[in-house]
C-alpha cells in the first residue's frame, strides 16, 4: 500500500513537472511571437518576402550595398553579431545592441548559402546585395526552432546585424 502511494505521488510530481515545463516553454514561445509581431509595426522595419510570400523575417537597412546578390551554393564572407530576444529591451530601429550581450560575433565568417547556417540567414542573404548591412529579426522557427542549442533556448527569436562583404566563390 505504501509503495502504491509512493508511486502515485511520484507520478503526480513528474506529471506536474512536465506540465510546468510545457507551460513555461509555451509562455516563452508566446513572448517571442509577440516580439516578432510588434517589430513589424515599427518605423524603418521591412518585411522580407520571397516570391511575394512573407517569410516571417523582418529587417532594417543599416547600409545599402550595390553588388551582386548571392544565390544558393555561393560561398559568402560576412561580418555579424547576433543577439537573443530579451524582453527587457525596447528594440527600436537604430537601437544600439551592446556587444557584450552578443551570443555570437565574427569579423570574417565564410559559409555556403543554403548550407550550415540557420534558415533565416539563408533567406535574408539571397536578398542582400554585396556591401549591404541589415539588422534582421528572425522568428524561432527560422532560427534554432523548438529544440534550441546549448546557449539558445527553444523558441528564441534572434536578432543579427549582418554585413555581406563579398561573394567568395560561385557554384
Amino acid at each position: 500500500m505504501k509503495k502504491n502511494c509512493f508511486i502515485l505521488l511520484v507520478s503526480c510530481f513528474v506529471a506536474f513537472g512536465f506540465s510546468a515545463c510545457s507551460n513555461s516553454n509555451q509562455n516563452y514561445r508566446d513572448e517571442n511571437l509577440a516580439f516578432m509581431d510588434n517589430i513589424k509595426n515599427r518605423e524603418g522595419i521591412h518585411e522580407l518576402l520571397t516570391d511575394s510570400v512573407s517569410t516571417g523575417i523582418y529587417y532594417e537597412v543599416l547600409k545599402t550595398g550595390t553588388g551582386a546578390l548571392p544565390i544558393q551554393g555561393n560561398v559568402v564572407s560576412v561580418a555579424f553579431q547576433g543577439w537573443k530576444y530579451n524582453d527587457t529591451i525596447n528594440y527600436t530601429p537604430k537601437h544600439r545592441l551592446l556587444e557584450e550581450e552578443a551570443f555570437d560575433t565574427s569579423e570574417k565568417y565564410q559559409f555556403m548559402v543554403g548550407g550550415d547556417v540557420i534558415d533565416g540567414w539563408n533567406l535574408a542573404l539571397q536578398q542582400m546585395p554585396v556591401g549591404t548591412k541589415w539588422r534582421i529579426y528572425v522568428p524561432y522557427y527560422l532560427g534554432y526552432g523548438t529544440s534550441g542549442t546549448t546557449n539558445i533556448p527553444a523558441y528564441t527569436s534572434l536578432i543579427f546585424d549582418i554585413y555581406l562583404k563579398e561573394i567568395v566563390s560561385e557554384n
